[in-house]
C-alpha cells in the first residue's frame, strides 16, 4: 500500500471514529474523561445537521421506477432526437441522498448516467453530483427549491474544450402531478 493509500486509510478511520465519539459521548465516572460543556455544545450542533429534514422528504417523493422520454436539439430550428430512458432512484445513507441510476440510449449508443443528490442543511441549499458514460466530466451541482419542493433549480459551469471559456448549465425539476415531473 502505497503512502496517499495509507493516509487515506487513517483519514477515513479518524472520522469514522470522531462520528462514534459523537455518538456515545462519554458519562461522567467512566474511564474516558467527560466532554466540556463546550465540546458537547459543538457536537449537538453537527448532530442536527446530520438530520434529515424536509427538502430530504422532497427529494424523497423521486424514489421509485421512472420512464421518461428525452428530446433533445441539436441546433435551433432541429427537430429534436427523441429517446426512451428509464431511472432507478432511492434514497440512501438513512434518507440523507437521493441516488439517481438512468439508462437509455442517445444517438444509437447505450447511455448511463448516475447522481447523487442531497441538501446540506450547513450551506442551506440543495447539491448533486453527476456523471456519466459519454465523458470524464463530473459537474458539481448547487441550487435550491420552492418551498413546497415542487420546483427546484440547479446550476453548474464546466469549461469548453472546443471554443475556450465556460458553460453554465441550468436544470429545473419540476412536478407536474404525484406521478409525473419534467427534467428540463
Amino acid at each position: 500500500m502505497g503512502r496517499q493509500e495509507r493516509l487515506f486509510v487513517v483519514a477515513i478511520v479518524s472520522f469514522v471514529m470522531g462520528l462514534s465519539l459523537l455518538a456515545h459521548p462519554a458519562q461522567a465516572g467512566e474511564d474516558e474523561p467527560a466532554y466540556s460543556e463546550e465540546m458537547q455544545q459543538e457536537m449537538m450542533v453537527w448532530m442536527k445537521l446530520a438530520e434529515p429534514g424536509q427538502q430530504h422528504g422532497h427529494l424523497a417523493k423521486y424514489a421509485g421506477s421512472w420512464k421518461g422520454e428525452v428530446f433533445m436539439w441539436m441546433a435551433p430550428g432541429m427537430e429534436p432526437m427523441v429517446e426512451s430512458s428509464t431511472v432507478e432512484a432511492k434514497m440512501i445513507l438513512g434518507g440523507r441522498y437521493l441516488e439517481f441510476d438512468h439508462k437509455g440510449s442517445f444517438g444509437g449508443m447505450p447511455f448511463e448516467g448516475r447522481a447523487i443528490e442531497g441538501y446540506s442543511h450547513l450551506d442551506k441549499r440543495y447539491e448533486s453530483v453527476w456523471m456519466d458514460n459519454f465523458g470524464t466530466l463530473i459537474l458539481f451541482f448547487t441550487g435550491s427549491a420552492s418551498d413546497d419542493g415542487s420546483r427546484r433549480e440547479m446550476t453548474t459551469s464546466f469549461s469548453d474544450p472546443i471554443k475556450g471559456g465556460t458553460f453554465s448549465y441550468r436544470t429545473v425539476f419540476e412536478w407536474q402531478d404525484d406521478d409525473h415531473f419534467s427534467y428540463t
